[in-house]
C-alpha cells in the first residue's frame, strides 16, 4: 500500500505529472488522489484487522457448573524439546500473529509437551479457556451419560417436550439431533447459509444467544420431510439436544449430574462451566442451556483422557460412545472443501455424535475431533490413546504441522 500511495504521488506516468497544460487543476488532482489512496490504505488494513478479530476467553459467570475435585485427575508428565516444541514456541511467541494461546500434546500415557502463552482475559479467567463449538461435543457426552444415568433412549422422538411441540425437532430422534441431521437445512445452518447460528441468512446471528423457545418461532408447523436428512451443521441442534436432556432429568438436578460426570468421573481439577443464555430462572424451562463450555488447558486433557478411557470401556457410556461412531454420517462437502491446513472441521468426511470424525488420510482411523471457532482443537486417537489441545486467540497457527501431523504421524 505505501507503493501504492508513493506511486499515486510520485510516478511521472501517473495523473500528477501527465498534466502538464493543466497546471491549473493539479491541486484538485492531488487532493483526489491523495485521497483515494488514504481511503484504499485504511480499508485494506481494516479488512486485515478483521481478518485477525480475536476470541475472546472472557467469562461472565452465568452457568451451569461443576466444581473442580480435590481428588483430580493427575496426568504424568515427561516432557520432551524437539523441533515440534521448539517450533511451538515460536508459534507462541508470535501471538499476534498465529494467535496460539497454549499447546498440549499427551502421548503414551504422558504429557510431553505443555506450552501455554495466555492473554490476559485468560488470565483473569484463571486459566479458563472458551470451547465455542468444542463444547457442543462436550454436550453430546452430557447426553451419553444421561442415556446412560436416565435412560434416554437415542432413538426416541423428541416429541413429549412442549417447548419443541409441533415443529420438525419433536419428529426427530436424539441421534438424529446429535447427527445434525435434522431436516432444518432449509431455515438455518450452514449447508445453506453463512454459518452455524444464522437464521435464514439474516446478517447478525440470533441463535445462540436466545432460548430455544425463542428460536421455535421460525419453526412452528414444520414437520421433518425425509427420515435420512442431510447433514447440517448448527448450533440449534445442539441447544434442542442439551435442553432436551435437562428437561427430562429435572433443571434441579443438572448441577449435579454436571458434577458426577466432571467433577467425579472425569475429575478435572478446576471449575467448569456451561454458558447459560440468561441469568433468570425463568428462561430455564424454555431451553436455557447454550453449549458454550469453560475449562482450563489441563482439565481439557483430562476430559480426552476420560473420553478415551471410557470408549474403550465395558461400560454403558463406552457403548454410547461407540455407537454415535457407528452411526456416524457423510459431511458430503465437495472434495475441495476438505482441507488439511485449517482445522478439523474441514478436514473429516464425516460427522456422528457431535464430533467430528474421519480425517483426510486416516480414513481408518477412529479419531474424535472437537473443533471450536477460532482455533480451539481437542482431538483424541480412541485407538492409541493420543491427543492434542490447542487454546488460541486467533485461528493463524499452524494447524496441520502442529494437529494434523502429530496424530497421523506422532511426534
Amino acid at each position: 500500500m505505501f507503493w501504492l500511495l508513493f506511486t499515486c504521488l510520485f510516478d511521472k506516468n501517473s495523473v500528477l505529472y501527465n498534466n502538464n497544460k493543466r497546471e491549473n487543476t493539479m491541486k484538485k488532482y492531488i487532493t483526489f488522489i491523495i485521497t483515494l489512496c488514504t481511503i484504499l490504505w485504511f480499508g485494506l488494513s481494516n479488512l486485515a484487522n478483521a481478518h485477525h478479530k480475536g476470541v475472546e476467553h472472557k467469562f461472565n459467570g452465568i452457568s451451569f457448573s461443576a466444581k473442580g475435585s480435590e481428588n483430580y485427575q493427575v496426568l504424568e508428565t515427561d516432557l520432551v524439546e524437539n523441533k515440534l516444541s521448539k517450533f511451538v514456541d515460536k508459534q507462541l511467541e508470535n501471538q499476534d500473529k498465529t494467535g496460539l494461546a497454549s499447546y498440549i500434546v499427551y502421548i503414551d500415557g504422558k504429557i510431553v509437551i505443555n506450552k501455554k502463552n495466555h492473554s490476559d482475559d485468560i488470565i483473569k479467567n484463571k486459566g479458563l479457556l472458551r470451547s465455542n463449538s468444542m463444547g457442543k461435543s462436550l454436550i453430546s457426552y452430557v447426553t451419553g451419560h444421561a442415556v446412560c444415568k436416565y435412560g434416554l433412549n437415542l432413538n426416541k422422538k423428541l416429541d413429549d417436550w412442549a417447548v419443541i411441540d409441533n415443529t420438525l425437532y419433536a419428529d426427530n430422534t436424539l441421534l438424529q439431533v446429535l447427527n445434525m441431521t435434522s431436516g432444518d437445512h432449509n431455515i438455518l445452518g450452514e449447508r445453506k447459509f453463512r454459518g452455524d447460528g444464522y437464521i435464514n441468512g439474516e446478517r447478525h446471528k440470533k441463535v445462540n444467544n436466545k432460548t430455544v423457545a425463542w428460536n421455535m418461532q421460525y419453526f412452528k408447523n414444520t414437520n421433518k420431510e425425509k427420515k435420512n436428512s442431510p447433514y447440517n451443521y448448527n448450533a440449534l441442534s445442539t441447544m434442542v439436544a442439551i435442553n432436551y436432556v435437562i428437561h427430562k432429568i429435572g433443571i434441579d438436578n443438572y448441577e449435579k449430574f454436571l458434577t458426577e460426570i466432571f467433577t467425579d468421573h472425569v475429575g478435572v481439577k478446576n471449575d467448569v462451566h456451561f454458558n447459560k443464555i440468561s441469568w433468570s430462572k425463568q428462561d430455564d424451562d424454555k431451553g436455557n442451556s447454550r453449549y458454550t463450555f469453560f475449562a482450563t488447558a489441563d482439565d481439557y486433557v483430562r476430559i480426552g483422557k476420560t473420553l478415551y478411557n471410557d470408549y474403550n470401556s465395558d461400560s454403558c457410556i463406552g457403548d454410547y460412545l461407540r455407537t454415535i461412531y457407528e452411526n456416524r454420517v457423510k459431511k458430503n462437502h465437495p472434495k475441495d472443501d476438505i482441507i488439511l491446513n485449517k482445522h478439523s472441521a474441514a478436514a473429516t468426511y464425516e460427522y456422528g455424535g457431535q464430533f467430528h470424525l474421519s480425517f483426510k488420510g486416516m480414513k481408518n482411523k477412529v479419531i474424535f475431533a472437537l473443533d471450536g471457532y477460532g482455533g480451539q482443537q481437542l482431538v483424541i486417537d480412541m485407538e492409541n490413546g493420543t491427543i492434542i489441545h490447542v487454546g488460541a486467540i486467533d485461528e493463524h497457527y499452524n494447524w496441520k504441522k502442529i494437529v494434523y501431523n502429530v496424530m497421523k504421524k506422532g511426534l
